[in-house]
């Protein structure tokens, strides 16, 4: 009886010892609607503020520890928010299904005064959704950022409430700057520019991908440009080695 006890509990310290040993995981991002693989995706790991990018199959690979936060953002789909726990820690491949976003923008005008562009429209359905269920937290203020590209939130009004609602926008935040920068830096843009294309176009993107700070100072296509081929020739020299 005893054995068997001390034979269990080895079992569990082992278990648990592995799950905090173990630093990164490998992981598949899909359509939740039609399982399909959801390539240029950015997995997010909100402790580490490290973002890489899923490849054309899906696939990704990112450092993590026990208790940290991934969030998931692809053009199109509303966000997912993933806690890292040992069970999680013991899978082969972690499987994140990421729901597309449905339109619901029925009571959005939009005319040639409001020109919301797509990211504009679907931030507006994001954000619904991310406090949807979020009865503590006020459905944030939208309004135009500074560079006059996008949506801003203003934040004033949440200043003085309890953290945790302050941590519910700081996430929302988080995984809308992210947001923005998949709709400015896309593969599209990119090929269109470089032919990247596969996993070449997968590893540019991964290696420079443009902060949010940059992109909201610099907004238009042809900023985007001048980066892309700037970057271009550092990305030829890393070919060549």
């Amino acid at each position: 009886m005893k054995k068997g006890l001390y034979l269990l509990i080895f079992i569990c310290v082992a278990y648990t010892s592995e799950a905090q040993q173990k630093n990164s995981i490998i992981g598949v991002v899909k359509d939740s609607v039609t399982n399909t693989i959801i390539e240029f995706a950015s997995i997010s790991n909100i402790n580490k503020k490290n973002t890489i990018v899923s490849n054309t199959k899906g696939m990704f690979k990112i450092d993590i520890a026990l208790n940290h936060l991934l969030s998931v953002a692809a053009v199109g789909y509303n966000f997912d928010t993933i806690r890292v726990t040992e069970d999680l820690l013991q899978l082969d491949t972690l499987t994140i299904l990421l729901h597309p976003l449905s339109k619901r923008l029925a009571d959005v005008t939009v005319t040639t005064k409001t020109k919301y562009n797509q990211y504009q429209l679907d931030s507006i359905e994001r954000r619904r959704d991310f406090f949807i269920n979020r009865s503590d937290v006020k459905i944030p203020v939208v309004s135009l950022a500074n560079s006059g590209v996008g949506l801003g939130i203003n934040l004033d009004h949440f200043y003085n409430r309890e953290r945790r609602k302050r941590s519910a926008m700081d996430l929302f935040n988080d995984m809308e700057n992210e947001s923005y920068t998949n709709y400015r830096f896309t593969p599209a843009i990119i090929n269109k520019y470089t032919k990247l294309e596969g996993e070449k176009l997968v590893t540019f993107m991964q290696l420079y991908r443009p902060s949010y700070a940059w992109l909201r100072s610099h907004t238009t296509e042809e900023d985007v440009l001048y980066y892309i081929n700037d970057k271009l020739k550092s990305f030829n020299k890393r070919q060549k080695k």
